[in-house]
């Protein structure tokens, strides 16, 4: 395709990591919203020129930044073949992308179930395999026969680098037959404050049935609360947690999967009304799962400066004072906590926490922290994870 000089090309929300690749600075771009399966690598020092595919730079204005950059002249050739390779993979906002989006969106909405997207990827495809890696998961924590807390909260982290905090969380969980599991994920690309999928959910472990009734019953007073669908296609923060609860529980729970964005003022009290509709709609049988991490700091993440040993340790003190606020269900304490942050520790846990606190808020539950931890998770980055438990009193 010929770009004309004056086309204002748009680049997606697409993440784009850096890393090292045959011994050359690059920045890795894939779609997180799996619209697109390919990746594409790009030099790092390319990086001023992607962020200027913004929508109002022309190819022209374009080109005179690729000279500046590589020092030499840049024919809008060369631009154009960086174009069309980004318009194959779908990373470019353009009528091609919609038309795509709106064919698998749609396609997506008439599955009845919501089918795994990570096995194969971030665990094995395999049943038995899955049950031998979830196993060894588990073995990270001393046995716990009759662990059963109202509420968990675990990592949604890679399973392999989050596996003492997923088995802190989850050894020994033994929730009742036919008990009703209320997943709050963290939507990390929901464009909307809530959703709820009105799906069953599929695993290499089997179908679990969603309840899809108490969704309904909940809508009475709330009105849809199954928008930006998609968001649950390729989401893992929900996913992971699935996966434990049925090496756990078996299929016989009910599932009620939640994604919840980051929460700012002018959705607050909508949250604090649905936390207050979900209360009244729980009984005995209804449990509770965040899968959330918590700070994000470094290079991946957007921060100017790699993340090292000194924004560990600040990672793990401003977590655990997050921590004291959720196991005392301070809701708004954690509120203003994160709100005077201003995202500088890009918690992506905030919004599924503060509607569990909220959901919790009254009830006569003791909190323990179980675990705490950070990892390395790519170059001079960092995510810091906990494991939780809020148990009746």
């Amino acid at each position: 395709m010929n770009y004309k000089p004056d086309y204002c090309p748009k680049l997606r929300s697409i993440d784009v990591f850096p890393f090292e690749w045959e011994g050359k600075e690059v920045f890795l771009l894939r779609d997180p919203l799996g619209y697109s399966q390919g990746t594409v690598i790009i030099p790092r020092f390319l990086g001023p020129l992607l962020a200027a595919l913004d929508g109002k730079h022309t190819l022209r204005d374009l080109q005179a930044l690729a000279c500046r950059l590589l020092g030499r002249l840049v024919m809008l050739e060369e631009l154009q073949d960086l174009l069309q390779t980004l318009d194959q993979h779908y990373f470019l906002e353009n009528t091609r992308f919609e038309d795509l989006k709106n064919r698998l969106h749609e396609e997506f909405l008439q599955q009845p179930v919501r089918p795994a997207s990570h096995a194969g990827k971030s665990y094995p495809k395999n049943p038995e395999e899955i049950r031998s890696f979830l196993s060894s998961i588990l073995n990270n924590w001393p046995p716990r026969p009759r662990h059963q807390p109202r509420a968990i909260i675990a990592p949604h982290i890679d399973l392999s680098s989050g596996a003492k905090a997923f088995a802190a969380a989850y050894q020994g969980l033994s929730w009742p037959s036919e008990a009703r599991v209320v997943v709050f994920g963290t939507g990390h690309f929901l464009e909307t404050p809530i959703s709820f999928l009105k799906k069953d959910f599929e695993t290499p472990l089997g179908r679990i049935k969603c309840d899809q009734d108490w969704i309904r019953e909940l809508e009475k007073d709330t009105g849809d609360l199954s928008q930006d669908l998609w968001a649950h296609k390729n989401e893992h923060s929900v996913e992971f947690q699935v996966l434990f609860l049925q090496f756990l529980l078996g299929n016989n729970f009910h599932l009620v999967p939640v994604l919840v964005s980051s929460p700012d003022l002018k959705h607050k009290s909508y949250l604090e009304e649905l936390a207050s509709k979900i209360s009244s709609l729980s009984d005995e049988n209804t449990f509770y799962v965040a899968g959330v991490d918590f700070c994000h700091l470094g290079l991946r993440y957007g921060d100017l400066h790699p993340a090292g040993e000194r924004e560990k340790k600040e990672a793990l003190l401003f977590d655990h004072h997050l921590l004291q606020k959720i196991i005392a269900l301070d809701a708004e304490g954690f509120f203003q906590a994160l709100w005077a942050d201003g995202e500088r520790h890009k918690v992506c846990g905030f919004g599924p926490l503060y509607l569990l606190l909220k959901v919790l808020s009254g009830r006569k539950l003791v909190g323990k922290i179980l675990h705490q931890e950070v990892v390395d998770f790519g170059p001079g980055s960092i995510v810091s994870f906990a494991a939780a438990a809020l148990y009746e009193s």
